[in-house]
């Protein structure tokens, strides 16, 4: 199967007023991006790792220090140090709202299920671990990147949880965004067939 390599461009809140998070992926050329939903401490984790840390100077080089330490870069040193996989981290399908990865060993092919936000935050600690998603994947789901700068993040439906969708059809009908709402509903029962 053919696949396309990821790079991750950083982590956005939702809305002001929502706990979740996403972390926006790009293709190498930046020419199309992948917006998985994430949770607080995975914004968190990523935010100090790119320098988002917002403290007294004091406290920013304490948290630098306290980063070779964390689990990720361990891990990561441990690996190298004891052995010869060569890992990479592979977005393979979506399912009721959530992205599926595993960690893969390009060598011999074996895989290990890992949230994707995880994956993710283990690559970007070793830049020797690759992000891949399956190329079919990732035309279906990704979208135009427009920019780090830019308003607002086109998503597909099948990437929001339950909760997202209903919130976003209770907002659509209260906005008379009928065509938005019908999309939505359709969604929520799409996935209520499945159980």
């Amino acid at each position: 199967m053919s696949r396309i390599q990821l790079k991750i461009q950083g982590v956005t809140d939702i809305t002001a007023t929502h706990a979740a998070s996403l972390l926006i992926l790009t293709d190498v050329a930046e020419q199309r991006q992948l917006s998985i939903v994430c949770d607080e401490i995975m914004r968190h984790e990523f935010g100090i790792r790119r320098g988002k840390y917002h403290g007294e100077k004091e406290t920013r080089q304490e948290v630098a220090e306290i980063m070779k330490y964390t689990l990720p870069e361990t891990m990561s040193a441990i690996i190298k140090y004891m052995t010869d996989l060569q890992l990479a981290v592979v977005i393979v399908s979506v399912y009721d709202g959530q992205y599926r990865a595993v960690i893969e060993d390009r060598k011999t092919g074996t895989a290990f299920p890992i949230r994707v936000s995880d994956g993710a935050l283990l690559c970007y600690a070793d830049a020797h671990i690759p992000l891949y998603i399956e190329e079919s994947l990732w035309e279906r789901q990704s979208v135009p990147y427009m920019g780090q700068d830019a308003r607002g993040v086109a998503m597909p439906l099948n990437t929001l949880s339950m909760e997202m969708l209903e919130q976003a059809l209770q907002r659509s009908i209260e906005e008379e965004r009928y065509e938005l709402a019908k999309q939505l509903k359709d969604e929520i029962n799409r996935r209520g067939e499945r159980r």
